[in-house]
């Protein structure tokens, strides 16, 4: 059996832990809201889906735009998007782009003259 004297020990012990694990939580609490908080489910950085279809964050950014995908600009500086609307719109867009022959350059009217490396998406 334990003595009172231990027992009290102990449970300040574990009152000093929760206070600890409190102030640990409330700072990745604040860090957490200052680099833009948790991404909702279905939406995806901005950076992250112009990468992957070969094209610059900004024509990314304006692909959005001027297709009609929702952006929303995080804390942190980024924006983020509806994964599947704007991967629709970047096929469709992406896709119907021409390029001269010898090239590097691509044109779509809703984004202008770009480069997107990897070729057309599938």
């Amino acid at each position: 059996m334990i003595s009172n004297v231990k027992f009290n020990e102990l449970a300040n012990k574990v009152v000093v832990m929760e206070d600890r694990i409190a102030e640990l939580e409330i700072i990745v609490r604040s860090l957490s809201d200052r680099d833009g908080g948790n991404i909702p489910a279905g939406m995806t950085p901005l950076t992250t889906l112009a990468a992957e279809f070969g094209i610059s964050t900004k024509k990314g950014e304006e692909l959005a735009k001027n297709s009609g995908v929702l952006l929303v600009k995080q804390k942190s500086g980024g924006y983020i998007v509806p994964d599947e609307k704007f991967r629709e719109a970047a096929r469709l867009v992406l896709r119907s782009a021409k390029r001269k022959i010898g090239s590097a350059y691509w044109y779509h009217p809703l984004l202008g003259k770009f480069q997107m490396s990897g070729g057309l998406p599938k």
